[in-house]
């Protein structure tokens, strides 16, 4: 019998006041907030692409999705070099280059993506405006972002409790350096995301184990978080230090079968990045090309960037053990002293170093935080070699540390025992507030400016559009050139007999950028003496005796901040 329309009625009204109703609508205003944060951050601090990396792996997503393959137009001379010494092709490949400098899956979720959203890559620029494809790169990185707050909220309830998973979530997304990261497209978002749901998975193993679960129940999920960190491994190179880290969670959860088990993962884990390992090893001869030789930037023999602009670079033993052991020692101590400290937004790294000298009351929820302290020293160790990139890197295990650092503070809000409940409400909005400090000092005008220098969307296609798509330009930033102006681009030698080379014997070059990477340099201890010494004379305005490139022009028009040259007039 149906109920009477007053019932009816006070249904809805309970539902709305405590019922499903309440929760909805409690649902949907989160969301909403959470969607106007989103846009309202990518509004105010997006402005175009203003890293090397994305504006790289974003080249390399478009040619693979219209190409078919891993090819770049990003050529550097060391690429070259290791071609020509270890490939068993041994040719220099300046047309259909190979990419062997980065892994394979952040390039080939921007070709999926520019495919299905139809990107926009050579649009009618205004000055100051945005590559329309960027907002795409943006697009793709944000659904990560959001993949990895739901896999957050779902660690934090098995892990712990729904206060802290809630409390976990809304910290994550008011994190300055998340949307930060979003925003960089440099795939940060993608790998963060494959290590937090490999994390999930492993608790889910270990949980089941301990519980004495059927096979499948444990099974299924640990080759799940295998093929987690396989991904994360083919997103960014150093994310193999999730490895270590998970191996030793098992190794220390699973009883006395835990190191059979932590040594089957490896082994799973080596195979299932052979394939890729086998596929640079085809085209380079190495299993992982050029980028281990990277760590050789920035030390005592390779200023800087040299080393990748070198078409002959010295990579004897004592060469490499010199440079390596100082980069190292300083990079080390940098990163141990800062980016540690300073990971996140600081405060709430506090409180996960503090839950160090803590122990918890569940057993995978005690080692798993050693575990992953464990890869943040590995990581540090590597980074210690290959710098910069590779320490950003420490970014993926925040969503963790937000979370340790949510249950540690409940756990000290609990031992309060403040009696009234608007006191313990008060102390938690305090220390939202304090942690979301960041994203709102970063929200406040002024609003983030546009990349230029060097980088205007409008001045690289102009220059660009000048060469047939076949010809090489060279240029201080071929990373930009390539992403913007889809031409090939030669990182510029190091010397100017290396140029000579490779315009006389290997590939003529038809034209030269300069930009403010390199004209923005110290005057005398890099332009005039150091990296840039070969090419002081273009710089000051004049042209060597015998150079090929004798047109030019000047960017913007009139002044000094960028120089194109030319082998004829072009405009």
């Amino acid at each position: 019998m149906a109920k009477p329309f007053e019932s009816r009625i006070q249904d809805l009204v309970y539902n709305v006041d405590a019922g499903v109703g309440h929760r909805i609508i409690k649902g949907v205003a989160f969301f909403l907030v959470l969607f106007v944060l989103m846009v309202v951050y990518t509004a105010t601090q997006f402005k175009g692409l203003d890293d090397p990396l994305a504006m790289d792996q974003a080249q390399l997503g478009r040619n693979l999705m219209e190409h078919g393959r891993l090819i770049t137009q990003n050529v550097r001379p060391a690429s070259m070099w290791y071609l020509m010494e270890k490939s068993p092709h041994g040719d220099h490949m300046i047309n259909a280059h190979p990419d062997i400098m980065h892994p394979p899956v952040y390039p080939a979720l921007l070709a999926g993506w520019f495919w299905i959203t139809r990107a926009g890559f050579s649009p009618d620029l205004d000055f100051g405006q945005v590559f329309p494809a960027e907002y795409n790169i943006v697009a793709l990185n944000h659904i990560f972002t959001l993949l990895t707050a739901l896999m957050l909220f779902l660690i934090a309830r098995r892990m712990f409790d729904g206060r802290v998973a809630l409390l976990g979530v809304i910290l994550f997304f008011l994190s300055d350096s998340v949307w930060a990261d979003s925003l960089s497209g440099t795939g940060l978002s993608v790998v963060t995301f494959w290590a937090t749901a490999a994390f999930y998975y492993a608790l889910i193993t270990v949980t089941n184990i301990r519980e004495r679960e059927g096979y499948r129940s444990w099974v299924v999920p640990m080759a799940v978080s295998l093929v987690l960190c396989v991904l994360a491994f083919l997103t960014r190179y150093g994310a193999v230090v999730l490895v270590p880290g998970l191996a030793l969670f098992y190794g220390f959860s699973l009883g006395r079968k835990g190191w059979i088990w932590a040594s089957l993962f490896i082994v799973a884990f080596l195979i299932g990045v052979a394939p890729w390992l086998a596929r640079n090893q085809a085209v380079s001869g190495g299993l992982l090309g050029l980028a281990p030789y990277t760590a050789l930037n920035d030390t005592p023999a390779y200023e800087a960037d040299t080393f990748e602009r070198s078409l002959h670079p010295r990579v004897d033993l004592r060469t490499v053990w010199v440079s390596l052991r100082s980069k190292f020692m300083v990079n080390s101590g940098k990163y141990y002293a800062e980016n540690i400290r300073l990971l996140g937004d600081g405060l709430l790294t506090a409180f996960f170093l503090t839950t160090f000298f803590f122990r918890f009351a569940r057993q995978q929820v005690h080692v798993f935080r050693w575990a992953m302290a464990f890869s943040i020293l590995i990581l540090i160790f590597i980074a210690g070699f290959f710098g910069s990139n590779t320490i950003k890197l420490m970014n993926m295990f925040w969503p963790m540390v937000i979370l340790y650092g949510a249950a540690f503070f409940m756990i000290l809000l609990d031992r309060l025992q403040l009696r009234a409940r608007i006191l313990n409400i008060g102390v938690s909005a305090a220390m939202v507030m304090l942690s979301a400090l960041p994203i709102l000092f970063t929200l406040m005008p002024p609003r983030a400016n546009i990349p230029y220098p060097p980088y205007l969307p409008v001045f690289i296609t102009q220059v660009s559009n000048m060469l047939e798509p076949q010809e090489l330009m060279s240029t201080d930033m071929p990373w930009a050139t390539a992403w913007y102006g889809n031409r090939n681009s030669l990182h510029v030698p190091h010397t100017l007999d290396e140029f000579y080379e490779i315009n006389d014997f290997i590939r003529p070059v038809r034209a030269m950028y300069f930009t403010q990477v390199s004209r923005n340099q110290p005057y005398l201890r890099v332009l005039r003496t150091g990296r840039y010494s070969s090419w002081y004379m273009i710089h000051q305005g004049q042209i060597p005796d015998g150079f090929p490139l004798t047109q030019g022009f000047t960017l913007p028009r009139g002044q000094l901040d960028q120089i194109f040259l030319s082998d004829r007039q072009r405009w």
